[in-house]
């Protein structure tokens, strides 16, 4: 039995990569299209950001359990320590906002018991709601997942690695 690390993801793994990411751009979207709207209008929205949440956040805890169970390529390098430990450490930081995001978001519900509103039709969102934490999780969220990508680009374009098909499907 062979103890090296493969070459690429499993499909598992690039499926939820791949998913989670359009769930994240999705409820991103959603997310950002409530501010400054009127209150009645945020509930259409949040019908969908919110199961979309919930579902990043199920989704977020399988892939954790995968990433523990299951062997995966060795972490890419560009040959500097200092910028290897960055990414290192971006990895570590995506899974632990990932999952911040959503648990914030239901703590948020929980906090202005959002749920019979926005699923059930009964009364109105109150005027005090605020993202609080959610709302700052955002930004660091969005600026974690665009050094992600562009770190990925480097590795495609100007490393030419081939970094991108590690996380696609096929041998």
């Amino acid at each position: 039995m062979s103890t090296q690390a493969p070459k690429r993801y499993s499909p598992l793994w690039v499926t939820l990569h791949w998913v989670i990411a359009l769930l994240i751009f999705a409820a991103f979207y959603l997310g950002i299209s409530t501010e400054g709207i009127p209150l009645v209008e945020k509930v259409g929205y949040l019908r969908w950001h919110m199961p979309l949440g919930f579902t990043v956040l199920a989704l977020m805890l399988v892939r954790l359990f995968v990433r523990w169970r299951t062997p995966h390529p060795e972490a890419a390098t560009v040959g500097n320590a200092l910028l290897d430990k960055i990414g290192e450490w971006t990895h570590y930081l995506l899974y632990i906002f990932a999952i911040l995001m959503p648990l914030t978001g239901l703590v948020l519900s929980a906090t202005f018991n959002l749920a019979p509103v926005v699923f059930g039709g009964q009364g109105s969102l109150p005027r005090e709601l605020s993202p609080m934490l959610h709302g700052l999780i955002d930004p660091l969220l969005a600026l974690l997942i665009l050094l992600h990508i562009l770190a990925a680009l480097y590795h495609q374009f100007i490393r030419k690695d081939n970094l991108l098909a590690r996380m696609w499907y096929g041998k």
